[in-house]
């Protein structure tokens, strides 16, 4: 799998709020130092996502279904990380949701999956 657009969809996330709380940084640089292929080039660009993101989350379409639902797994995790989800962070996963072609029996069995 591309580690690339994963950490360009959790920063999607993360960003939802227009802010990105210490929390969701820390699990984002995460992500980046444990992605093996991101080196060099690929992870200083990984690392900009840190400042800033804008993502299409149509994007996710190109994964397989298992992946598409770490991905929205991953996604709630992030805007759950700092203790709120604001509105745009709903908006997001909002969108996300509609894109991520996935059934509405997966997707309310992972919104139910404890934190």
């Amino acid at each position: 799998m591309d580690s690339m657009l994963l950490v360009r969809l959790w920063a999607a996330a993360a960003w939802a709020d227009g802010k990105m709380h210490p929390a969701e940084a820390a699990a984002l640089e995460r992500l980046i130092a444990h992605s093996d292929d991101l080196d060099g080039d690929r992870r200083k660009r990984a690392l900009a996502f840190l400042k800033s993101a804008d993502v299409d989350p149509r994007e996710v379409r190109i994964l397989p279904p298992e992946a598409r639902e770490g991905v929205y797994r991953a996604a709630l995790g992030i805007v759950r990380l700092d203790g709120e989800v604001s509105e745009s962070e709903k908006q997001f996963l909002g969108k996300l949701r509609a894109v991520i072609g996935l059934d509405d029996a997966v997707l309310a069995r992972i919104e139910k999956e404890p934190r």
